[in-house]
């Protein structure tokens, strides 16, 4: 298959764990554009947390916010903010349960409770540093992703109180805080429309990912790619399964299949 395109998740694919990108994952994004193959970044990040990710491999279309929002060469062509009243219920909700929740607008960031350790513990080892958020200052942006910070097995009666929302944990169950998106908003619908203003088709397009949030753009691409670090059912989702970004499994998997 001659693929056109090559998407690219952060944390945990080009990007392990806390550390940075390898002199290896970058020659293997050169050596891509060298063969005139486009690379992109598919994260759950804000615009403003990809910043050295963007300026260290050169990337000119992304999606942020799990799919809600997609730039094409430099310009925003989808964005997809959570409603005004969900984000009420939301904010209700969690006052309630007294669990925290960061708010994600398109430049900024602000969290209910600073001094949860919830909170400390998502953003110790971040050079961001959400400021207080006001009570209801969500009227006045857009708001396309939150961070609820509670235990894992706390998540489930927001799931059945609020189910136009979905809530996926970080990394791990031992994550304190989840990604919180649209229910119908995933990193697929971000990736089809960067890719529809490419001009390229979806099996044209390969995938490389390791979280949950990850699967649906696995599934939609002609090869989706699951790192070795994944978790199992991220893996059965793909189509093929490299190495771990610590062991540089971008660059493994592309030698694999030939686009190097």
């Amino acid at each position: 298959m001659g693929y056109k395109i090559v998407i690219l998740d952060i944390d945990g694919t080009i990007v392990p764990h806390g550390k940075v990108i390898s002199a290896a994952t970058k020659q293997a994004i050169s050596r891509l554009r060298e063969r005139n193959i486009k690379v992109v970044v598919a994260t759950g990040r804000a615009p403003y947390f990809s910043e050295s990710v963007i300026q260290e491999t050169g990337v000119d279309s992304m999606v942020f916010f799990n799919g809600s929002y997609a730039v094409h060469e430099g310009k925003v062509i989808y964005q997809n903010a959570i409603g005004k009243n969900l984000l009420e219920k939301m904010w209700l909700f969690s006052q309630d349960q007294n669990h925290p929740l960061t708010f994600l607008s398109g430049t900024s960031f602000s969290v209910t409770d600073l001094s949860h350790p919830f909170v400390v513990q998502a953003y110790q080892d971040e050079t961001w540093r959400p400021e207080l958020a006001p009570q209801g200052h969500w009227l006045d942006q857009d708001i396309y992703q939150l961070f609820l910070h509670c235990d894992t097995d706390e998540e489930k009666p927001y799931q059945l109180h609020i189910p136009e929302l979905d809530f996926r944990r970080w990394t791990s169950i031992e994550a304190k805080s989840c990604d919180v998106n649209l229910s119908k908003s995933n990193k697929s619908v971000g990736v089809t429309k960067l890719l529809e203003a490419l001009g390229i088709a979806p099996d044209e397009a390969v995938a490389f990912g390791d979280g949950l949030n990850d699967m649906e753009m696995l599934s939609l691409v002609g090869m989706g790619v699951a790192m070795g670090s994944a978790q199992d059912e991220v893996k059965r989702t793909a189509n093929m399964v490299t190495l771990p970004a610590e062991e540089d499994g971008v660059y493994f998997g592309l030698k694999r299949l030939g686009l190097l």
